[in-house]
């Protein structure tokens, strides 16, 4: 092992890599497609940290290009996090497959992507940092499908680089394409930073997957109001802490997954509930909004990366319902919806879902099919929100919201709500669920959501 040397001039990780050290590993050094005056030699290395493994690519050697030595020593990566139980940080600086090697270069990818589901399977995290440049086969196979992902401002990022692009089509990318800027506007990266924030971004990420002593958490009682349907959407609408405030408010140390398209109807973090990492959805992520399809699409993405990490789910539930508009009919709406509830449903670890606004038919549920699901006092949750189910059944909004039964009373009865609570009481709520195991998880959650509701009215 030895300590680590700067690369180069853009070099950024020595604060980073200066408390690790590099683990040596042994590579085949052949010269595979026989290039002229082609020198095998690695450009991912690999080192141990306190609090993580991490592959770094040199992009003095070839390009950063990735041969059948670098797939290696990403395995070994790989399989050193796994033995760790430590997260995979990769720092890539790459142009994409070593086109000297040819075709064992190119099933690099495959065996990228291999080595990569085995830390996945072992629930552990993958963060990648995506740095001048990171391009074609390392960008397919490592950074886009990190849990977490960031990029350096400047970087060229992207499938295929520029010069690549005008060789197949016969014009350069336009002004701004293929780049780290471009990528994160397109949600394809969470996190744009100048080099000198990079350090801070990991260690923020590394903090927030480290678990504490989890506090003792002790919220008063709640008295569950008795009001009329439509008195309990107007005091559901008059709240003023959208989702996103309230994720920032229960949960310390989070780290912000980013939407496709940049969407930002629809918020998730990793973050810490009184010291318990876990995965926190916000839908959604400001008052009134309706979450679009891209909204979906992250919150399937966090269900997802709690499956994969193990972690817990906070779900906070606050719309009147997913866009309904035609754009958002056409980018598939139904389908996202559908995809989220899946997730959510599927997920084996515990889940939580508060009710903390409106709740608003199927695009809500899409948040709140849970192993537990509290209200807070001021909100409802309605198979269509009063104004909908006027305009269908040809009645007034407020005599609609009356005769839906949609209080928290009503819901408890129901047996649709489990508790009404102060948003400070979930943490004691998803304490109570991780004393079950996966399988007793599952089995409880289908059965819950797979019945009738079990009360009456």
């Amino acid at each position: 092992m030895e300590e680590y040397a700067p690369m180069d001039d853009r070099d950024w990780h020595g604060p980073l890599l200066a408390t690790g050290t590099r683990v040596d590993v042994p590579v085949a050094g052949r010269d595979p497609g026989r290039w002229p005056g082609y020198r095998p030699r690695t450009a991912v290395t690999l080192w141990r940290l306190p609090r993580a493994v991490a592959a770094v690519w040199d992009f003095s050697a070839y390009g950063g290009s990735f041969g059948e030595d670098d797939a290696a020593v990403l395995a070994a990566a790989t399989t050193t996090a796994v033995d760790a139980g430590l997260p995979l940080l990769t720092l890539v600086r790459s142009g994409g497959t070593r086109l000297q090697e040819g075709m064992a270069a190119l099933v690099g990818i495959p065996r990228a992507r291999i080595a990569l589901r085995a830390l996945a399977d072992a629930g552990l995290a993958h963060l990648s940092v995506a740095d001048v440049p990171t391009t074609g086969g390392v960008w397919i196979s490592v950074t886009c499908g990190a849990d977490l992902r960031a990029a350096v401002e400047g970087a060229t990022v992207g499938f295929a680089g520029p010069r690549v692009v005008e060789a197949f089509t016969g014009t350069l990318p336009a002004p701004g394409s293929h780049t780290a800027e471009s990528a994160y506007a397109a949600g394809l990266v969470d996190a744009l930073l100048p080099p000198e924030a990079v350090s801070s971004w990991i260690e923020g990420v590394l903090t927030a997957l480290t678990r504490e002593p989890v506090a003792t958490l002790v919220a008063a009682a709640v008295e569950v109001p008795v009001r009329g349907g439509w008195e309990q959407v107007l005091a559901a609408r008059s709240r003023e802490v959208g989702g996103s405030a309230l994720l920032g408010q229960l949960l310390s140390d989070a780290v912000a997954l980013r939407a496709p398209g940049g969407d930002r109807t629809v918020a998730a973090v990793v973050g810490r509930l009184a010291g318990r990492p876990v995965v926190g959805v916000a839908l959604a992520a400001a008052v009134g909004v309706r979450p679009t399809p891209d909204g979906y699409r992250l919150a399937t993405r966090a269900y997802r990366l709690a499956a994969r990490l193990q972690l817990p789910v906070l779900s906070l539930v606050d719309t009147p319902g997913a866009d309904p508009g035609t754009t958002s009919e056409e980018d598939g709406i139904a389908a996202a919806m559908g995809e989220a509830l899946d997730a959510l449903l599927s997920c084996p670890t515990p889940t939580v879902a508060l009710v903390h606004g409106e709740g608003g038919s199927g695009g809500a549920l899409a948040g709140a099919a849970a192993d537990v699901v509290l209200m807070t006092a001021d909100s409802y949750f309605a198979a269509i929100g009063p104004e909908g189910a006027a305009a269908a059944l040809r009645r007034p909004a407020q005599e609609c919201a009356d005769l839906m039964r949609i209080t928290p009373g009503d819901l408890l009865s129901l047996g649709f709500a489990d508790a009404v609570v102060s948003p400070q009481a979930v943490g004691q709520h998803l304490a109570g669920l991780e004393q079950m195991s996966a399988d007793d998880r599952l089995v409880r959650r289908s059965a819950r959501w797979g019945a009738a509701l079990p009360g009456d009215l």
